[in-house]
């Protein structure tokens, strides 16, 4: 093997192997001992060509995990060479937060901006929070939320970076007949648009917007080249509301909370219940529980 005197062994996880190989000699970065198995490529460099290594991974959003250090020169020796000790352990962590499982931040994606109390749940009982190394296995994670709730249809989990990305889905609605006449679709409720499902007519919101009550989210017409044509408005808009109350009580604990909870769902009635936030505060002796809850409303 030509190269250099230390050599850094990684494991490269979302690739398309000749692909990835033939950008990084455009680079001018070598490679070595190249074995491609079940999504997963395991690659060697010289170490003198990490930077440009990492680098361009980092852009191209692809996982990555050192596996070994290998050569005539330690990694350790090599910083030593050049810094102090205390500077080169320093300068070591930092590198390696860089490049391993840290995780600064968790992101939830789809409906999981709604389930983010359950969810988060599942993630610490498994050890992974913000601000921390992550070494659980990220399918395992997966099946956990999956199972955590008999509404959610798709659960992924995935780390980009030092962000891990969480994106959950909840099972769509009964569907009902349609009413094929309407001039426009009307929302019964405010809230935020979390799906449209457009079947005739334009529609006038977009997922992610918010919207009040009575305002019009689908228009029966159509516009082409500046000209409008009448037609029907016809589909399905959901949206996630959001409904807020108080329970006082001169106890604390987890029965009270949930109390508080059930009073909540009672004065909210029939309704698709998403999640539930739940904020206890200290009113003088006092114990106030702010709970909010989100539910699914459908504008069809």
């Amino acid at each position: 093997m030509k190269g250099g005197r230390l050599f850094l062994k990684c494991e490269v996880v979302g690739v398309e192997s000749f692909d990835f190989v033939q950008k990084l000699h455009k680079l001018g970065i070598s490679t070595y001992n190249l074995s491609f198995s079940q999504g997963k490529l395991n690659i060697s460099i010289d170490f003198k060509d990490r930077k440009k290594f990492f680098a361009f991974s980092r852009n191209m959003c692809y996982n990555i995990t050192i596996v070994k250090y290998y050569g005539k020169v330690s990694p350790l020796k090599i910083l030593l060479s050049n810094v102090g000790l205390a500077l080169a352990l320093c300068v070591f962590l930092v590198f390696a937060i860089a490049v391993d499982g840290y995780c600064t931040k968790i992101e939830y994606l789809g409906d999981g901006e709604y389930l983010a109390p359950k969810i988060q749940e599942v993630l610490e009982s498994e050890g992974v929070k913000e601000r921390s190394f992550i070494t659980a296995d990220f399918t395992t994670l997966s099946n956990k939320i999956l199972s955590s709730d008999e509404r959610i249809t798709f659960a992924s989990v995935e780390k980009r970076g030092r962000v891990l990305y969480v994106e959950t889905r909840l099972a769509k609605p009964q569907a009902f007949p349609l009413d094929e006449k309407k001039k426009f679709i009307l929302a019964p409720n405010g809230g935020v648009v979390s799906k449209i499902n457009l079947l005739g007519g334009t529609a006038l919101v977009k997922v992610g917007d918010k919207v009040e009550k009575g305002q019009a989210l689908i228009g029966g017409y159509y516009e082409k080249d500046g000209e409008k044509t009448e037609g029907y408005a016809l589909g399905e808009v959901e949206i996630i509301c959001e409904y807020s109350c108080n329970y006082k009580s001169f106890a604390k604990g987890e029965k009270y909370k949930n109390r508080a909870i059930a009073v909540a769902k009672q004065n909210l009635g029939e309704e698709d219940i998403v999640s539930v936030k739940v904020q206890e505060k200290t009113n003088g002796k006092e114990i106030v529980y702010e709970v909010t809850v989100y539910y699914l409303v459908i504008a069809r």
